[in-house]
């Protein structure tokens, strides 16, 4: 039998064509979209997991995720203090999943942490010089210790599709 592939090309281009008219965007900004790893991997959680009604929960993460990298709704969902207490809240919002494989959503959830951090890593400077909240700049999270500790949690389950969506190392959490 061929390995048929659970979150296809196909499906990622219905979701962005959904998406790029709800938001009314551009042909720029519907290129990036197409092309930004970390958005497909927030699609495709559902899809891979084998969650109900995976496309419903793909376009409400999507939606969400749109909302919190737009001007108007950063300051709402930008990592404040009350985050600190787990590597996942910041993501709650789009977190929400109706069956599936919990280990699959999981994994996916904590590429989506690595992600982050790596981007609180890579704007330490930027959000010193702009006075934004970064909780590796204000000393409450250890990046290292929970990128150690999320990469080996990712690394307990196999799932070369989703690997193949996004590298940690590579993806842009803000990519639009």
């Amino acid at each position: 039998m061929a390995n048929t592939k659970r979150f296809s090309d196909a499906e990622w281009q219905d979701i962005v064509s959904i998406i790029v008219s709800s938001f009314n965007m551009d042909d720029a900004r519907k290129a990036r979209l197409l092309a930004a790893p970390t958005p497909k991997l927030i699609a495709a959680i559902p899809y891979l997991a084998g969650c109900r009604e995976p496309k419903r929960t793909a376009l409400a993460h999507l939606a969400t995720y749109l909302v919190a990298a737009s001007e108007a709704g950063a300051a709402t969902f930008d990592h404040n203090a009350g985050d600190n207490y787990d590597v996942l809240a910041r993501l709650a919002t789009g977190a929400n999943f109706e069956g599936g494989d919990p280990a699959i959503i999981n994994r996916g959830m904590k590429k989506l942490a690595v992600i982050m951090i790596r981007g609180y890593q890579k704007d330490l400077e930027s959000d010193k010089t702009k006075g934004l909240y970064n909780p590796v700049l204000a000393g409450k999270w250890d990046a290292q210790a929970k990128l150690t500790s999320l990469e080996s949690a990712i690394a307990a389950i196999d799932d070369d599709e989703m690997d193949a969506l996004v590298s940690p190392q590579d993806g842009i959490f803000w990519s639009m």
